[in-house]
């Protein structure tokens, strides 16, 4: 009991109640900064774990935009590649054509028919050109004759029409620049295929081709052949 009332008076006394404030601070300091270290903690925690969520989610979007790039130039390139295989199918298609033709002007340069000697055109064909009112044309002309010798020929050519509702004729000199002349001067054994461009004026209509050849020094080899305006599309 003595102790008891001993510690009780040194409680009361200023001293006493001095240490007493004293291990009351302490014990909230210490409990605060327990209590602000776990939050501390948490919070670290917690902003850890968002940075490393975003730092996925910036190697996601990485991932994604990679991706979206090689599937874009695959799809350039796979794009690429059928476009250059179309036009390698049109230009081994236009050479087969040009090869049947010109097998076909061979069996009927040789075959023994009754096609009279002397010189025929034998087609005209028309496709439309890059750029306005622009055209290519190919022709094919034959020659039968029993002697295995050259030739000179002069082929002219004139396009019919309407401009502004009236009759028009252009020269094939007009319409294809390259030309010097108003004929084109060729030589040739059993026949030649000739290719071109030209241009047509945009106000005019055209109706019809009229096509002619002349041997050189021969008038009587004069040969005029008409052909209705027909376009091929590519």
């Amino acid at each position: 009991m003595l102790k008891i009332r001993q510690i009780a008076a040194a409680i009361d006394s200023p001293w006493g109640q001095l240490l007493l404030a004293i291990a009351a601070l302490l014990l909230v300091a210490t409990l605060s900064f327990l209590l602000g270290n776990g939050h501390f903690s948490r919070s670290m925690g917690k902003y850890r774990h968002q940075e490393q969520e975003l730092a996925a989610a910036r190697e996601e979007i990485a991932r994604l935009k990679q991706e979206l790039v090689n599937r874009e130039v695959a799809e350039k390139v796979d794009s690429g590649s059928l476009e250059q295989m179309r036009q390698q199918v049109g230009v081994l298609q236009d050479q087969l054509s040009r090869q049947e033709g010109e097998l076909g002007l061979y069996r009927n340069l040789f075959d023994d028919n009754e096609e009279p000697s002397g010189l025929h055109i034998d087609s005209l064909n028309l496709r439309r050109a890059p750029g306005a009112d622009s055209f290519q044309y190919r022709i094919v002309v034959r020659r039968k004759a029993t002697l295995n010798e050259s030739v000179d020929v002069a082929v002219s050519l004139s396009i019919d029409g309407q401009k502004d509702g009236v009759p028009v004729s252009i020269p094939f000199n007009e319409a294809d620049l390259s030309l010097q002349g108003e004929a084109m001067s060729i030589r040739f054994k059993y026949f030649k295929v000739l290719r071109g461009a030209f241009v047509l004026p945009a106000d005019f209509v055209p109706t019809r081709v009229v096509l002619s050849v002349l041997e050189k020094d021969n008038p009587s080899s004069l040969r005029i052949v008409q052909f209705p305006w027909s376009v091929e599309n590519y």
